[in-house]
């Protein structure tokens, strides 16, 4: 038999399907003409829910050359938060278009105490999650970073988790510290924390 995989079930389901045996001899006549039924599939609606579900004892999942974490300590924060109460900080030296090096902005916020208020990595993964509907109802198209979660790169170089776009969907970076942020690139930071 041309169709061994085929089996009695499957063989009754189809004639069933053509209406019988009569169903069968039309077909087989030209009578009958069996087209393939157009499925329509709907994307899954966006989750545009604001609330972030943070499980902080999964592990962030880090590249392949990274070499060091730098802060693990700041793997902390809450289970759950709003996002629109997260504040998109900009250092003094994004601001109105001017450019700062990351490295700048890194000691900045080691030097006042604030890294500790920025999101990480684990916060990352969860908004990316949400989709790319979500990411540019709140950020724009901008790229935002997560300070808390920057890694040493196996060549030594600093490297800072960020989302942004990238062929319609939420794309997780990392941006050297050497390069040049902008007003386009703010860290996120919880909302409560101290203003520097």
């Amino acid at each position: 038999m041309k169709y061994g995989e085929l089996n009695l079930g499957q063989i009754e389901a189809l004639i069933n399907k053509l209406g019988g045996m009569d169903g069968v001899a039309s077909l087989l006549a030209d009578e009958m003409v069996v087209t393939r039924k157009e499925v329509k599939v709907t994307p899954p609606e966006p989750d545009l829910d604001p609330i972030i579900r943070v499980d902080r004892s999964i592990r962030p999942s880090y590249p392949d050359w990274m070499k060091e974490v730098m802060h693990p300590e700041l793997g902390v924060g809450p289970a759950e938060y709003d996002i629109s109460a997260v504040e998109q900080w900009l250092h003094d030296g994004q601001k109105n278009g001017k450019y700062i090096e990351g490295n700048k902005i890194y000691n900045h916020l080691k030097k006042t105490d604030t890294l500790k208020d920025c999101l990480g990595l684990r916060d990352l993964e969860e908004i990316q999650k949400k989709g790319i509907a979500f990411f540019w109802k709140h950020f724009k198209g901008k790229a935002v970073f997560g300070w808390a979660g920057i890694v040493r790169r196996s060549d030594g170089s600093l490297g800072v988790p960020c989302l942004c776009e990238g062929d319609d969907r939420v794309v997780l970076d990392w941006p050297w510290t050497d390069f040049g942020w902008d007003d386009d690139d703010p860290a996120l930071r919880f909302a409560n924390s101290t203003k520097a």
